[in-house]
């Protein structure tokens, strides 16, 4: 399917200007046209997706099928060590396929392949200069991620020395979501409560300014699906 964008309205796009400038995030519904996005999201099922968190030497990528081929225990002790870290170090256990690097390696899928390159085309680019203000945004890296049954990302600003992050973006493609099931992307005040939060909605693209304390919450045991989105930072070149 061709990658397009959805028809969104002036007063729509007003709307979500006006939210960037003043708290520095907002939500932008149906940015993608409908039947793409649901072929998006139909294609992530099908997806080998790597799991992803942190040791002390920094990032790791644990192959899922290495996973699967540890026993039970080990399994345990391991989730268990992420957990224990997270208390109070920066951490993340999430499952994730890098489309941008794969693609830039010209072994992404065709579906992905597709969207990393209208993610860097003019429209979308054009849009996002648009609705942000930011004139130096030249491209968008992006990952395939999927938060299952008590994963999460601690807080965090996205501040990255050397990769002129001017915005993180998250694209949706979860159709059905509540609240109570966790996986809310929660902003972070300086009295220590939850500014705001946002639910994930399919074909809703979340924005926020870097720098920004944020965090994706836990998502329950009892959450009856998976939190499925593209992820990634609007970015300069220079």
């Amino acid at each position: 399917m061709t990658p397009a964008l959805g028809e969104l309205s002036s007063e729509t796009l007003s709307a979500v200007r006006e939210r960037l400038t003043r708290t520095g995030r907002a939500q932008l519904p149906d940015v993608l046209a409908a039947d793409y996005a649901k072929a998006l999201r139909e294609a992530a099922d099908g997806v080998d997706f790597n799991i992803v968190t942190r040791r002390s030497t920094g990032h790791v990528d644990l192959p899922a099928a290495w996973l699967a081929s540890l026993d039970p225990q080990r399994r345990r002790t391991l989730g268990e060590t992420v957990q224990a870290s997270a208390t109070d170090q920066f951490q993340y256990l999430f499952d994730n396929h890098p489309i941008y690097d794969m693609a830039e390696a010209r072994v992404a899928a065709p579906v992905w392949a597709d969207l990393v390159a209208f993610l860097n085309g003019d429209a979308f680019l054009g849009l996002m200069r648009d609705v942000t203000g930011e004139p130096r945004i030249a491209l968008a890296d992006a990952q395939l991620t999927r938060f299952r049954q008590g994963h999460f990302l601690s807080e965090h600003d996205d501040t990255a020395e050397g990769k002129n992050r001017y915005f993180a973006y998250v694209l949706n493609l979860t159709p059905a979501w509540r609240i109570d099931w966790g996986g809310l992307l929660a902003f972070h005040a300086e009295d220590g409560n939850v500014s705001e939060a946002f639910t994930p909605r399919i074909n809703t693209l979340n924005l926020l300014r870097v720098p920004q304390p944020h965090s994706v919450t836990q998502v329950a045991l009892s959450a009856g699906a998976d939190r499925v989105s593209v992820t990634g930072w609007l970015r300069g070149t220079g």
